[in-house]
C-alpha cells in the first residue's frame, strides 16, 4: 500500500507541479474513499433488505392468517404449510416457500367459495370476520413497502457483482410484489363481495384498499 500511495504521489507531483500539499491530500483522500464508500454502500443495501424482507413476511404471515380464517370458517382444510414458510427465516427459498402456501390456500378458498360453500351460523361468520380483518392487514403492509422496494430496485441495479449473491432475498421481494399487490387485491375484492352477500361486517378500511 505504501508503494503504491508513493507512486501515486509521484505522478501527481509530476503531472501537476503546482498543485498543492493540500490539493494533493484531497486528491488522496478520494482515493481513499472509494473504497470506504462502496462498503458503505454494500452495509446500507444489506440493511434496506433485511427491512424490505421482514416486511415482506410479515405481511405474507397476515395473509396465510386470513386464509387460514377464511377455511375454517368455510367449513374446509387449509393445507399444511411448511415450517419454514412461517418462520422468521429471510432466506429466498424460504421467503417463496411463504408465497406458494399463500397461493395454495388462497386457492382452495377460491374454489369453496365458487362450490357455493356458505358460511353456516354466527360462529363462521366471526372467523370470516377476523380472516377479512387479517387479510386487510397484510394489504396495506404489502402496499406499504412499495416505496422501499423501488429503493431497494434502484440500488441493486449497481451493486457490485460481488455483493448479488447476498441480496438474493431482497431481489426476490422486488420481483413479486407487485404480482402479489395485484393478486391480493382482487383477492380481497372476493373475499368482501361474499362476505356482503353472507351478512359479514366489512371491515371499514377494507373498500379503500380496492
Amino acid at each position: 500500500m505504501k508503494k503504491f500511495l508513493a507512486v501515486v504521489l509521484t505522478t501527481i507531483a509530476l503531472a501537476a507541479p503546482s498543485l498543492s500539499v493540500a490539493q494533493i491530500g484531497n486528491m488522496l483522500g478520494g482515493l481513499g474513499a472509494s473504497k470506504s464508500s462502496g462498503a458503505s454502500a454494500g452495509a446500507d443495501l444489506g440493511a434496506q433488505q433485511d427491512s424490505l424482507v421482514r416486511n415482506y413476511v410479515a405481511a405474507g404471515k397476515d395473509v396465510l392468517t386470513a386464509n387460514s380464517y377464511f377455511a375454517d370458517a368455510l367449513g374446509i382444510k387449509a393445507q399444511a404449510v411448511n415450517a419454514a414458510a412461517t418462520s422468521d427465516s429471510l432466506s429466498a427459498k424460504d421467503i417463496e416457500a411463504q408465497d406458494k402456501a399463500i397461493s395454495a390456500n388462497a386457492a382452495a378458498v377460491s374454489d369453496a367459495m365458487k362450490a357455493g360453500a356458505t358460511l353456516k351460523d354466527a360462529e363462521s361468520k366471526a372467523k370470516y370476520a377476523k380472516g377479512l380483518v387479517s387479510l386487510v392487514s397484510g394489504v396495506v403492509k404489502y402496499k406499504g413497502m412499495t416505496k422501499d422496494a423501488q429503493g431497494f430496485s434502484s440500488g441493486l441495479s449497481g451493486a457490485s457483482p460481488m455483493m448479488l449473491p447476498k441480496l438474493q432475498s431482497g431481489a426476490y421481494v422486488v420481483k413479486s410484489l407487485p404480482g402479489n399487490v395485484s393478486n391480493l387485491s382482487s383477492s380481497l375484492k372476493s373475499a368482501i363481495d361474499f362476505a356482503k352477500s353472507n351478512g359479514v361486517e366489512i371491515p371499514a378500511d377494507a373498500t379503500s384498499l380496492l
